[in-house]
């Protein structure tokens, strides 16, 4: 059970609802599918509460690395594995919600072949420019690339990612077009930008926590407040954007037709989990924030993140294979 103390220090969403589900457990060791490679933030956050949840359920849970195809390898997996609460997807939008809306070719439905459980963490981008650009506020940014002839450049981590979409609905929002270079990866990205090659782009929060005094200018985070871990940064919405948000959140998804005491079990272990000092230690140097919440809050995050991205990607003529 958490703590007195431990609760009061959790978001008010985190603890929602409990759904004091006490009539199952494990039976057997427990497979967490990552749907990336070893090494990257998804992965530590798997491998991190896979050994919080050690000593709560009472059964091992392993790591299991399934990249491939934008995660979507990995979801597949989870897809079709059996509905005995044994086998869990740490679900991102690039596997579920943006790999539907763009249309990409799937041998799985991942609105309805998978059960979100539980929100886990939300973690803000960065609108980010080159100290070379002279870019120095989103004013100035949106100003700059509704002038530009040709249109202004920006980065993305590759096509139908997250900083592709949101660089998007931002231009839609602002009225201004962007010519979009997509890298392999945010590092390739990231080193063009530094370089002054590329005037812009949106990168993940760990990417400016971990980047050098002036190495870039950050503009503004995505998040509704700002960021604790750059509390100088003001939000989009601060910076003149209404209303625009976006994130790069981690959740836990099970195969469909898993039964409602596994789900519920699964959600408060998880909620648990969020509440320990071994993960609440980590998030922040992660660039993410606990979210936890009800098993419905999440289901609905899904479908609005759905439907947004698939809003966003309609007039783009996006093709993936």
């Amino acid at each position: 059970m958490l703590s007195r103390r431990t609760a009061l220090a959790l978001p008010a969403a985190l603890l929602a609802a409990p759904a004091q589900a006490q009539g199952w457990a494990p039976d057997r060791p427990v497979r967490l599918i990552v749907p990336f490679a070893p090494g990257g933030s998804q992965d530590i956050l798997g491998r991190l509460f896979a050994e919080a949840l050690r000593e709560i359920v009472g059964q091992q849970v392993l790591v299991e690395n399934r990249g491939g195809a934008g995660g979507t390898v990995g979801a597949e997996a989870v897809a079709r594995a059996a509905p005995d609460g044994l086998t869990l997807l740490l679900a991102t939008a690039g596997q579920t919600t943006i790999a539907k809306a763009l249309g990409r070719r799937l041998s799985y439905d991942p609105l309805t072949d998978l059960l979100p459980v539980v929100q886990l963490v939300d973690s803000p981008v960065a609108l980010v420019a080159s100290p070379q650009s002279g870019i120095a506020t989103v004013a100035e940014l949106v100003a700059r690339a509704r002038a530009a002839n040709p249109p202004l450049a920006y980065a993305s981590t590759g096509v139908g990612t997250n900083t592709h979409l949101i660089m998007e609905d931002l231009a839609a929002r602002m009225g201004f077009q962007a010519t979009h270079v997509p890298y392999r990866g945010a590092a390739a990205a990231f080193n063009d930008l530094v370089a002054g090659r590329i005037p812009m782009m949106f990168v993940s929060v760990p990417s400016v926590l971990g980047a050098q005094q002036g190495q870039m200018r950050v503009l503004g985070v995505t998040s509704r407040q700002r960021f604790p871990g750059l509390p100088e940064v003001p939000t989009l919405i601060e910076a003149g954007i209404p209303g625009f948000e976006a994130s790069i959140w981690t959740g836990v998804s099970v195969p469909a037709n898993t039964p409602a005491a596994i789900v519920a079990r699964w959600r408060d272990a998880f909620v648990q989990a969020l509440g320990t000092e071994l993960v609440r230690a980590r998030l922040g140097t992660l660039g993410a924030t606990a979210v936890g919440g009800t098993t419905e809050a999440f289901a609905a995050l899904v479908q609005q993140d759905y439907e947004r991205w698939r809003r966003v990607a309609a007039p783009l003529n996006i093709q993936l294979e």
